[in-house]
């Protein structure tokens, strides 16, 4: 068996987003990221504000986990 065929399905599914991501980022900016300019992106305040929306979106999911879960 391959390796990837071994993989947990958590992992393959984070390969997956990964993969996916990758897609729409050359097709949104043309290149993918190991050749994105280092001069062009500020990769920390760019990390930051990715780290900000985890937030603000973990946030929501658990608001509306907590509809869900309390009763009326």
């Amino acid at each position: 068996m391959s390796e990837t065929q071994n993989r947990p399905e958590v992992t393959k599914r984070i390969i997956e987003l990964l993969d996916k991501q990758n897609a729409k980022g050359k097709a949104k900016y043309g290149s993918t990221i190991d050749q994105a300019s280092d001069q062009h992106y500020d990769w920390k305040l760019m990390a930051m504000e990715e780290m900000v929306d985890l937030i603000q979106y973990q946030q929501k999911e658990i608001m509306r986990l907590e509809r869900l879960l309390t009763p009326r």
